[in-house]
């Protein structure tokens, strides 16, 4: 079961993130590990709970691909990952209960446009919320790293950037799109089962309507890496803060052209799985509420139980 959960991780880390939620906003900088771990806990798993009481391996895991830690880096790691997954444990996993709730209120409620672009905010502020600590849990690792292993740091970044470019870009637009259909069939299924061929069908118009991204994605993501390498190679005493400010600066960076397409392509995303969900058949609408119900309870029980490890 752990090594689906990491194969989920890789295959999140691999999307396209302008597609990452209903607004567009994809996750930039350090961010994308940040909401795949959100992702993970809100993925409507039923081993919900197995996957969150194993967050700290799946985190070892994937650092492991881009950086080798020796035994006293890894303990003094591991430490302040503890740290950081009591406090998400004891802050954010309620309100998380919080959301889910509100998310079968809006159900209940027929999907009400507005309701459903509040909802899409409160998951972004849940992904920012979690990006800041966790931001300083890597920057914390990272000033115990030695100059060979930044310097494997970023090797492994900018290979991971040469793959996502090979993979990407020798794309046609039709494939393109095609991706985006079966990301779109494949997630949706997840929660309401085999969708209808009207349902298809409202996929296949809404990915037409869609703007390319991934170009200016893989652009933005190389100049970043590029800015990083920099600074984590000359190694400033004050890095840490030329990091952050480079993460804070990113979104206002992007071309305008980019900034654009992830806007319409939010709206675009927002509106197509909403008239999926209004129009899922009485099958669909229990296993969509067993699936939220069933998550919201897993995410209690986890909540409980660390207010009773507290006591």
């Amino acid at each position: 079961m752990l090594s689906a959960s990491l194969t989920t991780l890789q295959k999140l880390m691999s999307l396209d993130w302008p597609l990452a939620n209903a607004r567009g906003k994809y996750p930039r900088g350090l961010k994308p590990l940040a909401f795949c771990l959100l992702l993970l806990i809100l993925a409507g798993c039923s081993a919900t709970q197995f996957i969150y009481n194993r967050v700290d391996i799946l985190v070892r895991w994937y650092l492991d691909d881009y950086v080798s830690l020796d035994r006293d880096q890894q303990k003094r790691f591991d430490g302040r990952l503890k740290t950081f997954l009591e406090w998400h444990r004891r802050e954010e996993l309620p309100a998380y209960v919080v959301l889910l709730d509100d998310a079968l209120t809006i159900l209940d409620n027929g999907l009400p446009l507005s309701a459903t672009r509040r909802m899409a905010n409160r998951i972004e502020a849940a992904v920012t919320r979690f990006q800041n600590p966790f931001l300083e849990l890597l920057l914390s690792a990272g000033r115990d790293l030695r100059p060979d292993q930044r310097a494997e740091f970023i090797q492994n970044m900018m290979a991971k950037q040469e793959e996502f470019e090979a993979d990407r870009l020798t794309r046609s637009d039709d494939e393109y799109r095609e991706d985006l259909e079966k990301l779109f069939d494949k997630q949706l299924s997840r929660y309401i089962g085999p969708l209808s061929i009207a349902q298809t069908d409202r996929i296949t118009a809404g990915v037409t309507e869609m703007t390319r991204l991934d170009r200016f994605w893989l652009e933005d993501r190389r100049i970043w890496i590029e800015a990083l390498s920099t600074i984590l190679l000359q190694a400033d005493a004050d890095w840490p803060d030329q990091v952050r400010a480079l993460i804070a600066g990113r979104e206002e960076a992007l071309l305008p052209a980019y900034r654009q397409g992830i806007d319409h392509n939010g709206e675009v995303i927002l509106q197509l799985s909403r008239d999926v969900l209004m129009s899922r058949a009485d099958k669909q609408d229990r296993k969509l509420r067993g699936k939220l119900q069933s998550l919201r309870d897993d995410l209690a029980t986890l909540v409980e139980q660390n207010g009773s490890s507290h006591k």
